[in-house]
This record gives structure tokens, C-alpha cells and sequence, in this order.
């Protein structure tokens, strides 16, 4: 094996050590449409609906609630992401999925 191909591949072994202990990244962005989602990260950047995974309790939904002496009731929750929301997101290394965690204020 020459010298060349030897350092190429300790820098692939290296970076995949790199990469398998950081195996995600975590960003802010800011909600710019609701219908669709999208959600600007960077300057220049805007994350389609697909891309992203919204978790329930970041939506509008209903919510079936026991509650003492009614029940069994249904409840509507209104938690639903709207524009100039700012939000945590998590990244996937190497992918292009992006986990909305939660909303955020900067600054607090």
C-alpha cells in the first residue's frame, strides 16, 4: 500500500470516529410559513415540510383527557407552530432531517 493511500484511509477512519461521537447537531431557526411548514435556518437556507419531523404537542390536535367527575373528554389543544416562531432543531450528521424539539426565546 503506498504512503498516499495509507493517510487517506487513516482520514476516513478518523473522520468516521469524529462523526459517530457527534452524531447530531443542534440549530435554531425561525418558522416562515405554517401551510406548509417551512423554517428559515441561516441566512439563506429554508427547510421544506418533508424535511421536518413535528412532534404532537407542537401541533394543534386533540387530546383525550380523563378528567374527575366528567369523564372520558376530548380536548382541543391548540400548540400549533406559527411564523416568526423561533425553534430548536436537531440535525441528523450527514442528513437531511431535522427533529423541531421546541420553541425558544433568545436571549432568555
Amino acid at each position: 500500500m503506498a504512503d498516499a493511500e495509507w493517510i487517506d484511509n487513516m482520514r476516513k477512519i478518523v473522520l468516521q470516529a469524529v462523526e459517530a461521537g457527534d452524531p447530531c447537531d443542534i440549530v435554531s431557526g425561525t418558522v416562515t410559513k405554517t401551510a406548509p411548514l417551512e423554517i428559515r435556518w441561516g441566512p439563506n437556507t429554508f427547510l421544506a415540510a418533508s424535511q421536518l419531523i413535528v412532534p404532537q404537542y407542537l401541533t394543534d390536535h386533540i387530546q383525550t383527557m380523563d378528567i374527575p367527575g366528567m369523564g372520558e373528554v376530548n380536548v382541543s389543544v391548540k400548540n400549533g407552530l406559527a411564523a416568526g416562531d423561533e425553534v430548536l432543531l436537531i440535525q441528523k450528521r450527514g442528513g437531511q432531517r431535522y427533529l423541531v424539539v421546541d420553541r425558544w426565546q433568545k436571549g432568555v
